[in-house]
Formats: structure tokens, sequence, C-alpha cells
């Protein structure tokens, strides 16, 4: 199955070289300004995102700016005439993935979408509808945030990595509070309650079992 780019570019040039330059190893859906992206965005996720800066009524730092109020984890690549180094780090604190000045080589320009494709990847785990972030520390089920602090999505992706292993108590205090913990054992099954009743509030199953006197284990029942 090909990843699927999105591209907002308003210029018919340009939309035919990124026509030509993925039509071989992705699918691409372009849009003419941020009105049609959001249409199609809101309903589905794409593997990546392409924009363009200079745009009219919604310029692109807006429409990157709307991308992460609901979207942390989608690689977005900023394209734009500017060049100057004002623009290209307002255009990372926004939280572009890449910046790219025009006009840009097409080997480039594949290498880096290739290259945001792979981190994105290698950087979050997926897993019966759930998917763990590390880039933002953020754990997903169904593309709904469930909202875990660090120790509960340490928990659950620890027992998401080890699905259908039984994880001792032990290993779990070891891996997310630290050799030194010595505060009271009953933290542990705290932390597992309140990060099973996130999951259940997202809509998903009781996917994580007891294994009393022993610890935990994730399972797809």
């Amino acid at each position: 199955m090909k990843e699927l780019i999105y591209i907002v570019e308003d210029d018919e040039g340009m939309q035919e070289v990124y026509e030509g330059a993925f039509e071989e190893n992705y699918e691409t859906k372009i849009f003419e300004n941020g009105k049609d992206f959001f249409d199609v965005f809101n309903v589905k996720k794409p593997d990546l995102v392409i924009l363009d800066i200079m745009l009219p009524i919604m310029d692109g730092f807006t429409i990157l700016t709307k991308i992460r109020e609901v979207d942390e984890k989608t690689p977005v690549i900023c394209v734009s005439a500017k060049s100057d180094e004002i623009s290209f780090v307002k255009g990372l604190n926004k939280g572009a993935d890449d910046y790219m000045a025009k006009p840009f080589s097409i080997l480039e320009l594949l290498a880096r979408v290739k290259t945001n494709l792979r981190r994105a990847k290698l950087y979050i785990t997926s897993a019966d509808g759930f998917s763990i972030d590390n880039n933002v520390y953020k754990a997903f089920y169904n593309d709904k945030d469930l909202g875990l602090t660090i120790k509960e999505f340490k928990l659950l992706k620890i027992l998401i990595g080890k699905a259908g292993v039984t994880v001792e108590r032990e290993e779990l205090f070891r891996e997310v509070w630290g050799d030194d913990f010595m505060g009271e054992t009953r933290t542990l099954d705290m932390h597992i309650a309140a990060l099973r009743e996130k999951i259940k509030q997202a809509g998903g199953k009781d996917c994580i079992v007891t294994v009393r006197g022993i610890g935990y284990r994730f399972e797809n029942k």
C-alpha cells in the first residue's frame, strides 16, 4: 500500500512537478487552499504533508499552526520561495519537521520525503488501534489522544512492546521509576488503573491483564 502525501500548493507548475515526482511510489492529493485541505485532513490523516507557505487567504504558517492544534505527529515539510533564515526558523518553531526553499531538485525533494517518513515510522509504534509516539511522548487509540502522564505513557509503551508476555512488577518499576524507587508498591497498580480508565474513555477495550503477584500483560482480546 502506497504512503499518502497531501500537498497544499496553488501554482499549477509546481503541482505538475509534485505529481511527476511522486506518481510512481506515493499516493498524492493536491489542494490549492487551506479550506479544501482541512475538509479532507479532518476526515483522513496522511502519512506526510507538503505545505507551501505563500498561499492566498490562509498562508502556510496559519495552516501549519492549525494542523499542530489537532495533530502533533504527521510530518510536515514547508516549502517556500523565501529562503531567509527568519522564515526557516519561523516554520520550525510552528511545528514543521523540515523546510525547503524554492527552487529545489526533485532528488532532494524525494530524499527529504523519504527521510521524514522513515523518521516518523521509527518513533511511532502501532498495535491493535494504539499508536505510541516517542516524538512527543503521547499515546493514541484510534487517533484519539489518551492524555497520558509520562509514567502512564512509559507503562503502556513497555506493555505494548512486549505484547503477549507478562512483564514483572520489578521490571516495570525499574524501567518507569528507576532503580532507586522506594515508594509504596501500590503506586504501580494505581497507575495501571488510571491507564485502563483512560483507554476505556477513549473507547478501547480492557487489554491489560493482571497476573497476580507477578505483573501485567498486554493482550489483544
